[in-house]
């Protein structure tokens, strides 16, 4: 029994539109990917620029642990007023001995993303 020519047609039609929609996916998942790793690329890149202040507060770093761990831990977090009046935090090993009117010098870390993170020099 001989398929119709119509018939023929109408199913090759159905089986690349099946194709077109699996290649749509596949575009879709890769362009996803594609714009994660750009996005990564970005975040990755850093202007560093370094800023002094002085040392407002001293607080126990506080992680999701348990408060043995906290408690134990051999980091602070330290509230930071910056000379140009910003207010940051950052951390810092307690082997350092931070007091609060200490003058500290605070690395500016300017991603590319927008996003500003500060460490302690």
């Amino acid at each position: 029994m001989a398929m119709s020519e119509d018939t023929r047609r109408k199913l090759n039609q159905a089986l690349m539109r099946e194709r077109l929609k699996k290649a749509g996916i596949a575009a879709a998942i890769l362009a996803v990917i594609g714009l994660y790793i750009a996005y990564q690329n970005l975040d990755l890149a850093v202007d560093n620029t370094q800023v002094a202040g002085v040392i407002e507060t001293v607080e126990p770093f506080t992680a999701p642990t348990s408060a043995a761990n906290v408690a134990q831990g051999p980091a602070v977090t330290l509230g930071v007023k910056l000379n140009d009046g910003e207010h940051v935090r950052v951390l810092a090993y307690k082997s350092r001995d931070p007091k609060i009117g200490d003058h500290i010098d605070v690395t500016r870390h300017h991603h590319h993303t927008g996003r500003v993170t500060y460490s302690l020099k």
